[in-house]
């Protein structure tokens, strides 16, 4: 269940499948907490005392008011609900403990060497592809290949893989190969090792963005060429997987049907099939009433009062690897060199602007509302899961309307009394607000925070005169160019590893604002120096980030989560326990009816 990347996600009342857990940095002994049975009031696992039958269909709802992307390959996926989706197919090659640190329970394993600067990884002997083909070091590498090649169109490109030998060269069409990535045993063996620039110290841990987690069919995608790669069938409705369950039928955007995968690796599948079925979020509490579904993915927390009623199901929570925030557009994403350039004339140049912005929003006032008590007003960009370099004195944004009037004044807006709003040099203080559609509250959310910031003099209007579904919001805010918004909504579901270079950096694709400075990339660099192999002094490089961020106010942190999920109660084996490395395969029901009381 562990997330092994930063994930764009659909909504921003939407979570990915919890994960959780306190981290302690560096190559040291430092212990850290694991996982308590219950987060809030809601247990971690389903306890369920029933054997599970032979066989069985495990119906999962999938909850978007959009299709999903529909892209399996790990380079070109962006999509949180895509890659939930197929995640009982294999989703992340090295298994994790309860700390999200890499063990050898998972399809490969690692090895780190601090002073040959190298990660060499092992792939299991028995792992092979679900049509009879072995998983190559080649697959390994390829999917390098696939990353950085341009023609391919991935958008996953970060400066922490840039630290790999070789890799940049080859991103940039300077060589043909990637000089950093080798095979001992030729690349039809089980074995890589990637050579780095220099060792990072979140290494150890999966989702650190410094190396892949994830392995490409080559034998089957090679002869596609690069831009037709995306709408192939190996990359939509027929991929090869290597995890316990093989893709059997995808209606595009619509559903999809798992069966067991007979050349797993692993222990054989307790289920005969999993079927996965987009829900509209005004539709998924009829159905858990009506009993057409066993659990839900992508749980919208202000569903949580109605979804809990339910009979039939157990509610289990997990603390939740997640922020939201009001993205304030700076720039662009000049795609040409790889960067994000602060360059676009508007007043939120003015970091006075964006601070009022901030404290104009009663951010806990909405959560207290819509959320159910499944979340927490986020104080910086560091999520409380992360105890040991969340800065606990931070205060992020709280309602202050008097401080956010000053701040607007100071930076020279002054309000015009006759129309409300505020105006500098003749304009008026107009903005554009990219919200996004996709929760039942969405339009009350985003009309609220228009009028909190209307109370403070800034006349904010929706992009289109309406909100935006996530589809076409993602293609906008990928893009990297557009200058018809300047407030959006963002969420992210975060790595197992806190560093937020791929989020935050100058070349990050993700870096949605396109906020730059060389404090920033100074900053976020001495999270992941060698310096930083020293656990306390990460922690205080942690604890000046987010004091920056939150000063300079590229964006405003809003909310964090716990993460829920209904399970029904002929389901046996369900947990969200962090180290829930062969979930799938272990699921299974004690009959083929959903329990209905």
């Amino acid at each position: 269940m562990s997330k092994a990347v930063k994930w764009l996600l659909g909504l921003v009342v939407v979570v990915l499948a919890a994960v959780a857990a306190f981290f302690a940095f560096g190559h040291g002994n430092d212990k850290q907490a694991v996982n308590h049975d219950k987060v809030g009031k809601l247990p971690v696992a389903y306890n369920n005392p029933g054997k599970a039958i032979k066989g069985g269909d495990l119906k999962i709802a999938a909850v978007s008011d959009t299709p999903f992307q529909g892209s399996y390959l790990s380079p070109l996926s962006d999509d949180a609900l895509t890659s939930e989706m197929f995640g009982p197919t294999g989703s992340g090659i090295f298994g994790v403990d309860s700390q999200f640190k890499i063990n050898k329970d998972g399809a490969a394993t690692i090895k780190l060497d601090d002073d040959a600067k190298t990660a060499t990884i092992t792939l299991n002997k028995k792992l092979t592809w679900s049509d009879g083909k072995p998983v190559t070091a080649k697959d390994y590498e390829f999917t390098y290949e696939v990353l950085a090649n341009k023609a391919y169109g991935s958008d996953r490109w970060t400066e922490s893989l840039a630290n790999i030998k070789g890799l940049t060269d080859f991103h940039e069409g300077k060589a043909k190969t990637i000089s950093g990535i080798t095979y001992p045993d030729g690349e039809d063996g089980k074995q890589v090792v990637v050579h780095f620039k220099e060792m990072k110290p979140g290494m150890p841990y999966s989702g650190n963005g410094y190396f892949l987690e994830s392995v490409t069919p080559y034998h089957q995608v090679k002869d596609i060429a690069p831009k037709k790669l995306v709408s192939s069938e190996a990359n939509t409705t027929k991929p090869l997987t290597w995890g316990p369950f093989q893709v059997s039928k995808v209606v595009p955007g619509e559903s999809i049907k798992l069966t067991p995968n007979k050349y797993y690796y692993g222990d054989k599948p307790k289920l005969n099939s999993i079927t996965e079925q987009v829900v509209s979020p005004t539709k998924i509490a009829a159905a858990f009433n009506a009993h057409k579904y066993d659990l839900s993915i992508e749980n919208i927390s202000s569903l949580y009062p109605q979804i809990k009623k339910a009979s039939g199901y157990k509610i289990t929570g997990q603390n939740d690897l997640y922020v939201s925030m009001e993205v304030f557009n700076l720039g662009h994403y000049a795609a040409d060199k790889s960067e994000n350039v602060q360059d676009r004339d508007t007043p939120l140049q003015d970091k006075r602007v964006r601070q009022a912005l901030g404290y104009a929003l009663n951010t806990q006032q909405v959560i207290d509302k819509y959320s159910s008590g499944l979340g927490t007003r986020a104080t910086s960009l560091i999520p409380p899961v992360f105890s040991s370099v969340q800065d606990k004195d931070a205060k992020g944004f709280p309602l202050n309307q008097k401080k956010a009037n000053t701040l607007l004044d100071e930076a020279g807006w002054k309000l015009n009394k006759k129309t409300g709003y505020r105006e500098k040099d003749g304009k008026e203080l107009d903005l554009v607000y990219m919200a996004r559609s996709g929760a039942p509250t969405s339009e009350a959310v985003s009309q609220n925070n228009i009028q909190q910031w209307k109370k403070v003099g800034v006349k904010v209007s929706l992009y289109g005169g309406r909100l935006t579904d996530f589809n076409s919001w993602s293609k906008i805010v990928q893009q990297g160019t557009s200058q018809k918004w300047d407030i959006t909504d963002a969420a992210w579901g975060l790595s197992s590893e806190p560093s937020q270079m791929d989020l935050f950096s100058k070349a990050a694709p993700y870096n949605l604002g396109h906020a730059t400075s060389p404090e920033l990339t100074k900053l976020l660099n001495e999270i992941d120096s060698q310096a930083a192999l020293k656990t306390s002094y990460r922690k205080a490089a942690f604890k000046k980030y987010q004091e920056y961020m939150n000063d300079q106010a590229y964006v405003v942190p809003q909310k964090f989560n716990i993460n829920y999920t209904p399970v029904n109660k002929r389901v046996v084996g369900w947990t969200q326990a962090n180290d829930a490395n062969h979930l799938w395969e272990n699921l299974g029901v004690t009959s083929n009816k959903l329990a209905t009381k």
